[in-house]
């Protein structure tokens, strides 16, 4: 017998919306927050948080000509 390669449940992905994805740059930008406080304020899980933050992160540069990574909301909804 040959073994079928797929689950008969359905999946509960969500994108986030762009009012979320605004709250979660806002609590990066404050710094004050963990990413499981993040999540549990938006709602969903931490790991969405953890890829959210990771795929909108961008580098930056200062006045000073030194680099730094900071979350922006735009870039992560591309």
């Amino acid at each position: 017998m040959t073994k079928a390669n797929y689950t008969t449940e359905n999946r509960h992905f969500k994108h986030l919306s762009d009012i979320q994805r605004g709250k979660l740059e806002q609590m990066a930008k404050c710094g004050t927050y963990t990413q499981a406080e993040m999540a549990c304020e938006l709602g969903v899980s931490q790991s969405t948080v953890s890829r959210e933050l990771r795929r909108g992160k961008t580098r930056q540069l200062d006045y000073q000509r030194n680099y730094y990574e900071q979350y922006i909301a735009v870039s992560g909804a591309r």
